[in-house]
Order: C-alpha cells, then sequence, then structure tokens
C-alpha cells in the first residue's frame, strides 16, 4: 500500500486552508504552515484529517477514540513463542500509512539506527560490526506494547505539533492506550520515542570507544580492545530511567578470540564481510541444487525462492 501525498488530494497548501472551516482555518493556520514547511503531516485534528482524506468528522473522532473497533487481532508464531497482532483496518491504516511515511520522510536518525529507516537493513547494522573482536547484543522486551499514549504525545510535541493535536495524532496511532503492534505508523514512532536514548548509547559507545548499532529493540555494542565490565551496568542504567525493559534472557556476549562466533542481527561478522550461518549457507546451497533440477513443488517454489533472493541480498551487501 502507497502512502497519500502530504496533502493527499490538494494540489497546494493554499487549496487546503481554504477547504477548512474558516473558524478552524484561523485557529491552526499557523501551525499547519509551519508543519508544512517541515514536511511534517498538517493534520492538527479531527476536521482536518477529514478535509484531507474526505472522511466525516464524526468517522475521524471514532478512529481516535473508539480506536478498537478498527483493528482485527490474529495471532502469529514466531519460533516457540505466539505474538498477538493488531492490525489496522483499511480506513485507518491509510491514514496511518501517511503519517508513518511523512514522518519517515522529515525526520533523520543517528547513523546507528537501521531498524525501519529507508534504505536501511540489518545488513546495514551487522556490517557496522566488521572487524571486532567481540559482539555483545541486549534485546528491549514488549518494545512496541511499551510506548504509551503519553510518550507518543510528549513525542510529537517535541516535533512542533500543539499539546491538543500530539494527543489526537497520539490516539490514531495506538490502541488500548500503547503503541499499536501492526500499525505502519509504529516503527517511525518507535523511533521517534527512542531518539534520547539513541543519543546515550552513542555516548556509551565513545566513552569504551566501541561500535553501537540498533535496529528495532535489538542493540548491539562491539569493540577490538578487552570487554569492560561495566558496559552492562551503565546499559542498564540507561534503561533505567525509561519505561522500557532489557530481557536479560536475551543478552548475548561473544569474543572472536575465545573461537566463539560474532552473531550480529541473525548474521555472522567477519572482518571485512557478513554471512549467512553455516546452517543457513547448507540449506541454500541445497535449495539452489533442487530448483534448478525442478524438484520443488508448485507451492514450495515461492517459499524457497524467497530464500535465495535474501542470500543473494547478502552477498550483494558484501560488495558495497
Amino acid at each position: 500500500m502507497n502512502a497519500a501525498p502530504l496533502l493527499v488530494s490538494f494540489d497546494t497548501l493554499k487549496k487546503f486552508l481554504d477547504a477548512l472551516p474558516e473558524k478552524h482555518r484561523k485557529s491552526y493556520q499557523q501551525q499547519i504552515e509551519k508543519l508544512f514547511t517541515q514536511s511534517l503531516p498538517p493534520s492538527v485534528s479531527e476536521t482536518c484529517l477529514a478535509v484531507l482524506f474526505g472522511y466525516s468528522v464524526d468517522f475521524v473522532y471514532a478512529l481516535s477514540k473508539k480506536q478498537h473497533k478498527f483493528y482485527r487481532s490474529f495471532k502469529i508464531k514466531q519460533g516457540k513463542k505466539v505474538r498477538i497482532i493488531h492490525s489496522p483496518r483499511v480506513a485507518l491504516k491509510v491514514v496511518q500509512k501517511w503519517l508513518g511515511t511523512h514522518l519517515s520522510n522529515a525526520i533523520s536518525f543517528e547513523p546507528h539506527v537501521c531498524g525501519f529507516v529507508k534504505g536501511k537493513s540489518f545488513a546495514d547494522a551487522a556490517k557496522i560490526h566488521q572487524g571486532a573482536r567481540w559482539v555483545y547484543s541486549v534485546d528491549i522486551e514488549n518494545f512496541f506494547p511499551s510506548i504509551t499514549v503519553v510518550q507518543i504525545s510528549g513525542a510529537l510535541e517535541k516535533l512542533g505539533y500543539s499539546e491538543e493535536s500530539a494527543k489526537f495524532l497520539a490516539n490514531i496511532c495506538s490502541l488500548n492506550g500503547t503503541l499499536a503492534q501492526g500499525s505502519p505508523a509504529s516503527p517511525v514512532i518507535s523511533n521517534i520515542i527512542m531518539k534520547d536514548i539513541d543519543q546515550r548509547l552513542i555516548e556509551l559507545a565513545e566513552k569504551y570507544v566501541l561500535k553501537v548499532s540498533r535496529y528495532a529493540d535489538d542493540i548491539v555494542f562491539s569493540g577490538k580492545e578487552p570487554f569492560s565490565t561495566d558496559i552492562p551496568n551503565e546499559l542498564s542504567s540507561i534503561f533505567g530511567l525509561t519505561p522500557f525493559l532489557l530481557n536479560k534472557n536475551k543478552a548475548y556476549f561473544a569474543d572472536s578470540q575465545k573461537g566463539q562466533r560474532l552473531k550480529v542481527h541473525g548474521l555472522l561478522v567477519k572482518e571485512d564481510k557478513i554471512l549467512l550461518t553455516k546452517g543457513y549457507r547448507n540449506k541454500i546451497r541445497a535449495f539452489r541444487h533442487m530448483v534448478a533440477q525442478g524438484k520443488v513443488s508448485e507451492g514450495d517454489l515461492p517459499r524457497l525462492k524467497g530464500h535465495l533472493t535474501f542470500a543473494e541480498f547478502i552477498e550483494r551487501n558484501n560488495q558495497v
């Protein structure tokens, strides 16, 4: 699903402003113009959003106040765990996609942030750690659900939205008081929420002369000098001041000088390249042979081709 343009169906900002009720235009014009110059979504109220998308004001009010009516929930398995996804229905999804896309286009993030950033991938995050002696990774527990509507609203205010407008958009992007898992706006909002923490991660990396990457809820540090046991404690202190919890069961440390593989974001990190794990590479060889020999059923062919495309993607990343 492609996102609508910044002004949706309006050619100019003037046409959009002229389409607003006069009283509304006088109240919000200055804020709308300021947001527009920053390429931020100029949806500052129910009426603004209704005019932009051709929805009724009552319908937009329902989107922001009765969100549970506009989601369908289902479960997906991830290994041994079951994850609940709340997927927005079409009308809400269109709005969230529009918000997420234009927030992404308007806001820049630190170089170490690779998740949910246009033009970056987990492979880019792994490449940051090439040449490392050791890697240490931690995982944020229940990442999206830990982000509250109050945090979302506060982050939007920092971007230039009024308190009232920020609360309205935060409601549009949340479900049951937290960031909606399954909303197309949630990834970029999570990165916006993490901005202050990302700065502190950079400061920690600079203090110990380390490399750092963050891909969504997965944070990795690496270094060439011996690992300092103070790093985990300092990292815990950073998150101790936030609503987030680090998942201690997913902490990972590996040291190449002890013969251990350096695994980052699911990939092996070497001196000058990244690789699929040995078991995955063996599977890829088998898949290539099966596809070349025509020994794959029509139903399984898309899945195997997906794995082969993924392997080619990793190979191309080593050539960049």
